[in-house]
């Protein structure tokens, strides 16, 4: 009999186990990434109507609570300083939960499901389910990319995955939100694009539209461009 069961396990294997990707939302208390930011602002209304802000940001969770409901939720702090010669100042606290089917992030008093679980290439959902934003703008995220290396500024990932969060174009407004994870880090980059022109002449219905000085130039008040990009991680 144990013969026959062995065989009868070499002819039909157990299914691997999934990898859910849970550990693309690292979940231990006093993990932290800091980020270089670079943000672009564009008010006609001013003399220099492009105002350009580069600052560090330090994401730390700082502690693990119970919510009310008795989850396990992150303490989420948002330091921020001029740059690295500078000490960390608070600027938010945010708070944010894992659970087995995705991750939530409460910013700003508005719930982003950022990830679902198991991360999968393609799967999509609707990233604003816990909030009032209306489901037509920039509600279905998807996964563009799933477990693949990437490098940035000299640092290897051996597994990143891409989130687009909103991808909108026509001809007087351009939307596009993307987010990049690491394993074992969390999130590595953001790229918030947001433009808006005032002619409907002016083409902006391109993805991931290049955003040089140029375009900056015929652009109406209100547009952003924002980007955070990894430096380091760590534990305190």
């Amino acid at each position: 009999m144990m013969l026959l069961f062995l065989s009868c396990q070499k002819d039909n294997p157990l299914p691997p186990a999934i990898n859910y990707g849970y550990n693309y939302f690292p979940n231990t208390a006093k993990h932290y990434i800091i980020y270089n930011v670079d943000s672009t602002v564009r008010n006609t209304l001013k003399a220099t109507p492009d105002t350009t802000y580069k600052y560090q940001i330090k994401e730390e969770i700082d502690s693990i609570f119970p919510d009310g409901s008795g989850r396990p939720t992150q303490r989420v702090v948002r330091y921020k300083r001029a740059d690295s010669t500078k000490p960390w100042l608070v600027e938010k606290v945010w708070s944010a939960n894992l659970t087995s089917l995705n991750a939530q992030r409460d910013e700003d008093n508005i719930i982003y499901v950022r990830l679902i679980f198991p991360v999968k290439l393609n799967a999509t959902w609707n990233g604003n389910a816990y909030n009032t934003i209306n489901n037509n703008d920039g509600s279905s995220y998807q996964y563009t990319s799933v477990d693949q290396p990437f490098t940035w500024n000299n640092t290897k990932f051996d597994s990143t995955l891409v989130v687009i969060e909103d991808s909108t174009q026509n001809f007087v407004s351009h939307r596009f939100y993307m987010e990049r994870y690491a394993r074992n880090v969390g999130r590595i980059y953001r790229k918030y694009i947001d433009l808006e022109s005032d002619s409907i002449y002016y083409p902006l219905g391109f993805y991931n539209l290049p955003v040089s000085d140029t375009l900056l130039q015929k652009l109406a008040t209100g547009s952003v461009v924002y980007v955070e990009s990894y430096v380091s991680t760590g534990n305190d």
